[in-house]
């Protein structure tokens, strides 16, 4: 397919049809692929972009710069370093401070995006070649801040003292709306842009450019000791972006604004690189807990011999105000990440406590219930489905059961395979957490018959749910690592609620809970004791209770005489056991757990060992 492509910054425009193939763009030379060499634009790389007409009409797009993102207009996420991705024709993407537009040949260029343009992006943190005449530099780690550099006082402190030779004057008042009301319009705004896109962070650099009248404004954002460039804005294509990290240490470990004119800093020492600096500006920028995230940086250049003046402290205090607003936007955005974040997990009431009070996430011991559901017959039913179907119809159950769970204000813990996992009792206190987590069993057993109807067509057969509960103290918090956070439950109490789990296979049972959940469990539950095991790998014997429902008229039957006839076991009484189980299988001929004692009972009778335990090791887990 065949490409008519513009090129256009504000140095060139120049507009060809590539005719088929791949095509790369970039300031480099030809490579072995053809290549469009980009003049005029130093923040695009060397090597830039790679595009290749696809069959289906779409365009693939890769980045090959390390330093500059492609942002592809109508998308907020730029395309990064080697990342690819396939775009529709017509559309435009800004690399640096050009835009090229992509249509297939014959389209009329009135077809193609028109989206404004995105603002430009910043030219790469990269060591620059020695600054032709006019250009700004302000070299890297090039001064210590001069003793007569001037800073803003933190909020509770007084303002620090100037130094003698250049006495301080008192702030303007901040009342003419004709000095502030630019200001505070262009925060309003600031705070309208997504604070996840480029165009928030370039914003916020423009107005040093636009309300101050400085020659460059940054944007750096810090990790650890490493800072980058998040946002720019320049006053001139001339102008080259130097930062001092020595002046950004300072306002680290200040927490505050340091401003100031050319007279304190060409007194520092700084050298001739910054000879043609007139003033700067550096504040920082506080993140969600307080610290130093960042900073908002600034110089004004000599411009021929006319001075125009230093940074005054109004100027410095809205910078100052600026960076706040900076902070506040990126605080907001990153609580609602992580509530976002939360509510994949939480119920939302519970998501919005956690954003305000993340310590609630800490290891610590908790009374817990904790639920194992696993869905029986998956392995025969994903074979028969294959894998795309099988990730379509696993999808539809675990949010059918996911919902049972986040209905009764559970956690929902993890997902392995065609296991569910929740808990209820952490990160916040929960007094009725068993009876929740019986509550979301009896539900996900509801919800088995509309995911059958909606699948048998699909599956030829019907699935069904093991669920296993146990309570007791576990140590919550996260049992992941530092590269990946997953909130959940560790102990013994976990390891029996799973084994649990496995148990109703053996006892053809659909929900077994432990006798400790069956003692914290409000009423309004059917449930009958149904035998005493010792699992693997677990040494004390745990009592389990079947859960069954509420709506089966026949349940008080079912129990009395069950419970009868395992009363009659436990005391070696095998005839009367054999008697109460054969008059409860007339009624109920396919009941799981009396097929299981009617074949123990059994056993018993025809032993001639005579050892007897009414404890049953379960054969497996």
């Amino acid at each position: 397919m065949a490409l008519s492509i513009e090129v256009t910054n504000a140095a060139v425009r120049t507009e060809f049809e590539h005719p088929s193939g791949p095509l790369e763009f970039g300031r480099g030379p030809q490579r072995e692929i053809p290549r469009c060499v980009i003049a005029g634009d130093q923040s695009v790389s060397r090597d830039q972009l790679r595009v290749e007409p696809l069959a289906d009409g779409r365009l693939r797009l890769e980045n090959l710069s390390a330093n500059t993102p492609v942002v592809v207009d109508g998308q907020s996420d730029p395309i990064i370093h080697l990342q690819g991705r396939d775009i529709a024709l017509p559309t435009a993407v800004t690399v640096g401070r050009t835009r090229i537009v992509f249509r297939p040949a014959g389209v009329p260029a009135a077809v193609a995006p028109k989206t404004p343009p995105q603002p430009p992006a910043p030219p790469p943190p990269v060591p620059q070649p020695a600054p032709s005449a006019g250009t700004v530099t302000l070299a890297v780690g090039a001064f210590d801040p001069p003793p007569g550099l001037r800073s803003l006082p933190t909020p509770g402190q007084a303002a620090v003292a100037p130094s003698a030779s250049k006495p301080r004057t008192s702030p303007p008042s901040l009342d003419g709306a004709g000095e502030v009301g630019p200001w505070l319009e262009r925060i309003i705004e600031l705070q309208k842009t997504s604070s996840e896109s480029r165009e928030f962070h370039d914003k916020a650099a423009r107005a040093l450019i636009d309300l101050v009248g400085l020659d460059l404004g940054l944007v750096l954002l810090r990790s650890g000791e490493k800072w980058t460039i998040a946002g720019c804005g320049v006053a001139s294509d001339q102008t080259t972006v130097r930062y001092s990290q020595t002046l950004l240490k300072a306002v680290v470990d200040q927490r505050k604004t340091f401003f100031d004119d050319l007279d304190s800093l060409s007194g520092s020492g700084a050298g001739a690189s910054l000879m043609d600096i007139e003033a700067g500006v550096a504040s920082p920028i506080f993140g969600i807990t307080d610290d130093v995230i960042g900073v908002l940086y600034g110089v004004r250049t000599t411009q021929g011999l006319v001075a125009r003046g230093p940074i005054t402290p109004l100027e410095a205090q809205l910078v100052q105000l600026l960076a706040g607003s900076v902070g506040a936007t990126l605080a907001r955005s990153t609580a609602s990440q992580s509530l976002a974040t939360f509510e994949q997990f939480f119920t939302r009431e519970l998501s919005e406590q956690l954003a305000l009070r993340p310590n609630l996430l800490d290891g610590h011991d908790a009374d817990v219930s904790i639920l194992f559901c696993d869905i029986r017959g998956f392995s025969r039913i994903s074979e028969r489905l294959g894998p795309a179907g099988t990730m379509d119809w696993i999808g539809d159950v675990m949010g059918e059961l996911s919902d049972s769970v986040l209905a009764h204000s559970g956690v929902l813990v993890d997902y392995i395979g065609d296991e569910l996992i929740a808990m209820w009792g952490a990160p916040v206190d929960q007094p009725e957490h068993a009876t929740l987590a019986a509550r979301s069993a009896v539900d996900m057993l509801a919800a088995v018959p509309r995911i059958n109807e909606r699948w048998a067509t699909m599956l030829g057969e019907t699935m069904d749910l093991g669920i296993g509960i146990n309570s007791g103290v576990a140590r919550v918090g996260n049992t992941g690592s530092r590269h990946k956070f997953k909130y959940g439950p560790l102990g013994n109490t976990v390891n029996l609620a799973s084994r649990v789990q496995g148990a109703t296979k053996y006892v053809r049972s659909r929900i077994l809970v432990t006798d400790a959940t069956r003692s914290r469990m409000g009423s309004g539950f059917a449930t009958r004791r149904v035998c005493q095991v010792r699992v693997v790998n677990i040494a004390e014997p745990v009592v389990l209770h079947e859960l069954g429902r509420t709506d089966d008229a026949g349940w008080g039957e079912l129990q009395q005489a069950y419970e009868g006839a395992l009363s009659a076991f436990e005391n070696r009484d095998f005839h009367q056991a054999a008697h109460l189980l054969a008059g409860l299988l007339q009624t109920r001929p396919d009941d799981g757990p009396s097929l299981l004692l009617l074949s123990r009972v059994a056993n018993c009778l025809v032993s001639t060992d005579g050892v007897f335990n009414p404890c049953w090791d379960l054969p497996g887990k």
